[in-house]
């Protein structure tokens, strides 16, 4: 019985248990194929959803929506965050002699390191996105490594 109130005060204390300390975060992140603005909004807990709008490949642009789980890890302010969700946009294809119009839509993942300064509003990110589009064209993309920095309120 002791064994059972332990394992139960444990996992109430666990469910309470806040990954992030903020409700918004706005920034910035710079990466292999997506660079561009972001903003993440925590829904308490341990879960958050996250929007970017990125600069993507060398003419197009995509927006992109993840929901991510978050885990404290290492010290106080690192939080791990892993998470899945998809992405939309347009760009251009060029061709010898027209460029063509194009419409992407696919799947991203995301797993990253995030580090929450203490003392400021400020949250200093890397995470690593692959991403897969099933339309325009079918392709994977595995060498998106992206460092981020937000404003946390």
């Amino acid at each position: 019985m002791k064994k059972f109130i332990i394992t139960v005060a444990l996992c109430f204390a666990a469910i309470g248990m806040n990954a992030q300390d903020y409700n918004w975060a706005v920034g910035v992140r710079g990466g292999g194929m997506a660079s561009g603005l972001t903003v993440k909004k925590v829904l308490g807990g341990s879960n958050a959803l996250e929007f970017n709008i990125n600069y993507w490949y060398s003419n197009g642009g995509v927006i992109a929506g993840m929901y991510e789980w978050n885990t404290p890890v290492i010290a106080e302010g690192f939080n791990l965050y892993y998470g899945i969700g998809a992405h939309l946009g347009s760009g251009l294809k060029k061709h010898s002699d027209t460029d063509t119009a194009t419409f992407k839509l696919g799947a991203d993942a995301v797993v990253g390191l995030e580090y929450k300064i203490p003392a400021a509003p400020i949250a200093i990110s890397l995470d690593y996105r692959p991403f897969l589009n099933v339309i325009d064209s079918f392709d994977l993309g595995l060498y998106d490594v992206g460092l981020g920095l937000k404003f946390c309120f």
